[in-house]
């Protein structure tokens, strides 16, 4: 039996049992909990999440978490966002009220563009799968959970609002709706975030989800 290990954060939001189910085709056990010392003694974490940025916030707040993971740059540990999971690590969001984020990365979490650069409307949520592309600031993915990844490698979306990081450097890749570019990766010291879902996204998922688990610090 593996003895490598990774910690699923329960903000009793999003389909867990997927998240598992991928962690663990990657050879990994897996510990999925909202326990605060496990938290803090685990030194790589997932944060999975569906829905909206202000409830997962409470949830964060509601589950005595908001200061572990707020204070996680400070420690030696690897963090993966996924999906609103991703959106929380920013400094706030705008979703139906302005919530402050944990600001682990910043930038602040907006609407998706409701029409096309075109004037076409948009349908939002999005929802589907899109190609991935190097965003304008990045031209490589070496030493990211996107090192064994394409450019084009498609992978699945679901969400309302986007992430506008205030650094483009934390800008790893991106994908285009409506010709207008939408934030779809972003990285700052140890800690990634990806837009969409890994663990549904089949082998391409599967793929990058095995390189962050394995990524020195």
């Amino acid at each position: 039996m593996t003895n490598k290990s990774v910690t699923v954060i329960d903000l009793g939001i999003g389909n867990l049992f997927s998240i598992k189910s991928a962690l663990e085709y990657c050879d990994f056990q897996v510990t999925v909990t909202f326990d605060q010392k496990i938290i803090e003694d685990s030194s790589l974490l997932v944060l999975p999440g569906d829905g909206a940025f202000n409830y997962a916030m409470s949830q964060v707040k509601k589950r005595g978490l908001f200061e572990v993971l707020k204070n996680i740059n400070h420690s030696k540990k690897k963090l993966l966002g996924i999906c609103v999971g991703m959106q929380i690590l920013f400094d706030y969001g705008l979703e139906f009220e302005k919530t402050e984020g944990l600001g682990l990365i910043p930038g602040n979490v907006i609407p998706l563009p409701s029409s096309s650069v075109s004037g076409k409307k948009l349908t939002i949520p999005r929802i589907g799968w899109n190609p991935l592309i190097f965003s304008s600031y990045s031209n490589s993915w070496k030493g990211t959970l996107l090192e064994n990844n394409s450019q084009l490698d498609e992978v699945y979306f679901i969400h309302s609002f986007m992430v506008n990081p205030l650094n483009n450097c934390n800008r790893l890749a991106d994908y285009i709706y409506g010709n207008h570019r939408i934030t779809a990766v972003v990285e700052k010291k140890g800690i990634t975030g990806c837009q969409f879902h890994p663990e549904k996204s089949g082998k391409i998922g599967l793929k990058m989800l095995k390189k962050f688990l394995n990524m020195d610090l």
